[in-house]
């Protein structure tokens, strides 16, 4: 029998540790600036934003380009490397799980490997490279920030609107 519960215990420590392990993986603070590579290369912007008037519901498309090494671009790239975002359950399961919430949504594409980021407002999720992530923990307001902050960077005067 002591040969058995030695067994057992050692198959429970390892599925402990393994449970640990993966729960870390998860939950590992990454930074969005090094997942997005998109230093030295063009930045294309899209903000949507939601509108209700007279009962209907309409979008307002804003395009943007920022050239490689341009002030607004650094800007981005600055703020972006001042955010992470971990993995979520979505993660694994569901390509498309973010129910977009909010009146606002923020979409970055560049890089050479055609990098890509969606941040909305009203949930505390983003997508990065396709990948359902999500940015801080507990709360949905890093999203919300994050989003509202890169909307601001690229409205500013100083960008190219199309």
């Amino acid at each position: 029998m002591d040969v058995a519960r030695k067994i057992r215990n050692g198959i429970l420590i390892l599925l402990a540790a393994t449970i640990l392990a993966f729960a870390a993986w998860m939950l590992w603070p990454r930074s969005l600036g090094d997942a997005l590579e998109l230093e030295n290369s063009e930045l294309g912007a899209l903000i949507l934003t939601a509108h209700v008037r007279d009962g209907k519901a309409y979008q307002e498309q804003e395009d943007y380009t920022l050239p490689a090494g341009s002030d607004q671009a650094e800007a981005v790239l600055d703020l972006l490397e001042q955010y992470s975002y971990h993995l979520c359950w979505d993660s694994l399961t569901d390509p498309g799980g973010i129910s977009v919430a909010g009146d606002v949504s923020v979409d970055l594409v560049g890089g050479r490997e055609l990098q890509t980021l969606s941040v909305y407002n009203g949930t505390g999720k983003a997508r990065v490279n396709g990948r359902v992530v999500r940015i801080g923990y507990l709360a949905q307001g890093k999203a919300a920030t994050l989003c509202e902050q890169l909307a601001a960077v690229l409205r500013d005067e100083s960008g190219v609107a199309n």
